[in-house]
């Protein structure tokens, strides 16, 4: 292994050779040696010998040119943790396997089934041959010309790339009204097939060969015995079995206040626990990537895959707007409305439309799936971002499971922010692979700033020597990919800008014309629509404690102060984890600089804004893959340990998988949408007055959830009217106040009124503490005598009421 300096790096008398053997030994094997740069005041190297390192520091003192380590310095990791015996950044950069024919493979049969739901008869078969082409085609051809040498971050890269193409060609042919997605699919199907085709016949031409299986060294081999070695599989199988068990004797009416896990009851928590003592075993033990992988994708499972499974319906009411989004572009092939926020990021609606429209599948019919999607797909990306920081696997699964169990912000729903976020941790894949390394400080520094920048950077590994095509290559990829999150989120792009300032700031990002090309791209995106956001979600409030404080200031009930409660407990004890972890290395903060910049530095955004209350969440969940390194490190960064550490870690791993699906199924009362209520929408926006004005008595209805939304309640298209949402009847509705809510109502001005109540704002009234217990009842008792009300829908547990006579002349 060889390092080399920035500055000195062809100066022969500044290195030491160091040797692996007995000291005084005449011939040291040749492998067994390492030559390092001694010109750095506090260099170290490591020398690896299987999962073994021998680790020295040499000074430029040090006259001796060949240092010879007896044995006994071989480790597995020392005392301390990795991140404070060795830098954070030591991903390996060094040449790898030539994997560019393996994707240009994955090229040739993603494209292919892209066409092949081009000919095939619509339906769901079509949807799932158009996700392997959206999720791998485009990518796959991009990755088979650029030769990446690592194959976790080539996957994620593929995926990354396929995305972002596909979003960007959707917004594209809608805004040039060219809106053809058969065409446009065909098209990048074709192009994708020739692309990857050609190259791959030409790598395999010139004797670059088809690697598919394991390529590098061999994982170190760990016998721990038979028994801890099958545990795991054990272990898997019976909480798969226990999870399943607990789901099949449950209904959807059985889950109470207290959400998901307490429905689910004693089977699920016992199979929780053997699923995660299995994990620590094998974390421990062997550390096997295969096995280790299948506990990462089993956990998304669980978290995501219950309600899709028990509910058969989308979660959360608010989710049905996306779905109008997606109709509305997909029938129309055009953006209607200036004025509606949605309509103005159309990225990810304009993608899945153009799914919906070739495969003939309306996305409400598949977009209960998206969490669990996402959630697989941002397991990848985060594995491939915490690889350029350790090559630890241990850490790196860890951290993974770390990011999954802990996730209780559902970042993954059917809308735009599960596509940004995924996109988002690609970038920085990019970012910290070929743009980030340690600045060069020459001389002493001068002045605070100075010395406070050469001290937040000590310790940081020399910047990776990359070529100018390289790095040019990786910025216009990266800029790709921030162009369509851009395009699909307002507030994503804005919370990356302050990691990219800062490491700009400090020198370790470069070029810094790479930030320049990124804020132009946000600006001219942004400036014509800023005053649209800001009406809606209040961007520039400048209270930063009502800012972090979420919904706190709405906690009326003993259930929804116990999940919110959990919640928070979790993600203060995972953040305070984290600092520890950066406090350890203080002395040399470079080596965990970069994670802890990107991780925590979104934090300052909420010195400016909420982003209508959700602005702490996001910044949660935009720090926890880098939150989930820091705490693998300490947690796993010393290697193997025994029985009682496996077993401890298992029980802790589970206590936070629970609270974690607290704070997310924790409302499941309250999310869960009836198959009813969805009928109940689709009626009105089918058979309802155009112009006219829909009311919920509260927010917990799938509105906008057809085409045509956009020609009710004109003036509120991005949000619902709810009597509850009005401080005039939170708290004090039921059917005596009937004339104020006609007064109200009519105030509006619509042609026609009609106002919705169903069970589902009675559960919701409930768990919130919003009204009284029986105020839906005694409203929908009023509604019925009243003369000037009539039921325009009934449906088992909702009721669609309109008002008649002559509404106030607008």
């Amino acid at each position: 292994m060889q390092q080399r300096s920035g500055e000195s790096s062809d100066r022969p008398d500044a290195t030491v050779r160091i040797v692996l053997g007995a000291a005084g030994e005449a011939q040291p094997a040749p492998d067994a040696t390492a030559v390092i740069s001694t010109v750095d005041k506090d260099a170290t190297t490591r020398l690896e010998v299987g999962d073994k390192t021998v680790r020295i520091p040499v000074g430029p003192d040090d006259a001796s040119q060949t240092r010879f380590m007896p044995a006994p310095v071989i480790t597995t990791g020392g005392t301390q943790t990795a991140l404070v015996t060795e830098p954070a950044a030591a991903a390996d950069h060094e040449s790898g396997a030539d994997h560019r024919p393996e994707f240009a493979l994955v090229g040739i049969i993603a494209s292919v089934l892209g066409l092949a739901a081009l000919v095939t008869p619509q339906g769901p078969l079509d949807v799932a041959l158009l996700l392997v082409l959206s999720l791998f085609g485009p990518g796959a051809a991009l990755l088979s010309i650029a030769n990446v040498k690592n194959r976790l971050v080539s996957w994620a890269l593929t995926v990354a790339g396929s995305l972002s193409i596909v979003t960007i060609l959707s917004v594209l042919t809608l805004w040039a009204k060219v809106w053809s997605p058969t065409a446009w699919f065909g098209a990048l199907a074709g192009v994708t097939l020739i692309g990857s085709a050609v190259q791959f016949f030409r790598l395999t031409r010139s004797g670059v060969p088809l690697i598919l299986g394991r390529s590098g060294k061999a994982y170190d081999k760990v016998d721990n015995g038979l028994a801890l070695g099958a545990i795991p599989f054990v272990t898997l199988v019976a909480g798969l079995g226990l999870w399943i068990l607990a789901l099949a004797r449950l209904s959807p009416d059985q889950v109470g206040l207290y959400g998901f896990t307490a429905a689910l009851g004693v089977p699920f928590v016992v199979g929780m626990v053997l699923l995660f003592i299995g994990f620590a075993v094998e974390l421990f033990g062997r550390a096997r990537p295969l096995v280790m992988a299948a506990f990462l994708v089993v956990v998304p499972i669980v978290m995501q895959a219950t309600v899709p499974l028990l509910d058969g319906t989308i979660e959360y009411a608010w989710t049905y707007k996306h779905i109008g989004v997606v109709d509305l572009i997909r029938d129309n092939g055009s953006l209607i409305s200036g004025s509606d926020i949605y309509q103005q990021w159309p990225g990810f609606f304009a993608a899945v439309a153009m799914i919906s429209h070739v495969s003939g599948v309306d996305s409400i019919s598949f977009a209960a799936w998206s969490s669990l999607l996402f959630a697989l797909v941002t397991s990848l990306m985060t594995a491939a971002l915490l690889r350029q920081f350790t090559k630890d696997r241990r850490v790196i699964g860890l951290a993974v499971l770390l990011f999954q169990a802990c996730m209780w912000v559902d970042i993954g729903y059917f809308s735009p922010q599960a596509l940004v976020f995924a996109l988002m941790l690609a970038f920085w894949v990019i970012v910290s692979r070929w743009l980030i390394g340690a600045p060069e400080i020459k001389g002493e520094p001068k002045g605070r700033i100075g010395r406070l920048r050469a001290w937040a950077v000590k310790g940081m590994p020399p910047r990776i020597e990359t070529d100018a095509r390289t790095r040019r290559f990786a910025c216009l990829g990266a800029a790709g990919i921030f162009a369509a999150i851009v395009v699909s989120h307002q507030l994503t792009p804005v919370l990356m800008m302050v990691p990219l300032f800062a490491l700009t700031i400090l020198g370790i990002l470069k070029p810094k014309t790479f930030l320049v090309g990124l804020i132009a791209i946000m600006l001219i995106f942004f400036v014509p629509r800023l005053g649209s956001v800001n009406s809606q979600y209040s961007l520039f409030s400048f209270d930063l404690l009502s800012n972090a404080s979420g919904n706190s200031a709405s906690w009326r009930t003993p259930e929804q102060q116990f999940s919110a409660t959990v919640s928070r407990i979790l993600a203060i004890g995972v953040w305070l984890v984290a600092l520890v972890a950066v406090f350890l290395t203080r002395k040399k903060l470079g080596r965990v600089l970069v994670p802890a910049v990107i991780g925590f530095a979104p934090m300052v955004t909420l010195v400016a804004g909420n982003y209508g209350g959700e602005a702490i969440y996001r910044v949660f969940a935009f720090s926890m893959p880098f939150v989930g390194l820091l705490i693998g490190v300490l947690w796993a960064g010393k290697g193997r340990r025994g029985v009682p550490a496996m077993l401890a870690s298992g029980v802790v791993l589970t206590l936070m998988l629970l609270g974690g699906l607290q704070g997310l199924q924790g409302q499941l009362m309250v999310h869960q949408v009836r198959a009813t209520d969805i009928e109940a929408a689709e009626y009105f926006y089918q058979n309802a007055e155009p112009g006219s004005g829909l009311v919920l008595v509260a927010p917990n209805f799938p509105t906008k959830l057809e085409a045509n939304y956009g020609e009710f309640n004109k003036g509120h298209v991005s949000v619902d009217i709810s009597l509850i949402g009005d401080p005039l009847f939170t708290g004090n509705i039921n059917g005596t106040r009937l004339p104020d809510i006609e007064t109200y109502i009519r105030a509006m001005n619509y042609p026609t009124n009609y106002l919705v109540v169903s069970d589902a704002m009675d559960d919701y009234t409930d768990y919130f503490g919003t009204a009284q217990d029986d105020a839906m009842q005694s409203l929908d008792s009023a509604l019925r005598a009243s003369s000037n009300w009539q039921v325009f829908y009934q449906g088992p547990g909702v009721a669609i009421f309109k008002l008649v006579g002559q509404a106030t002349a607008q």
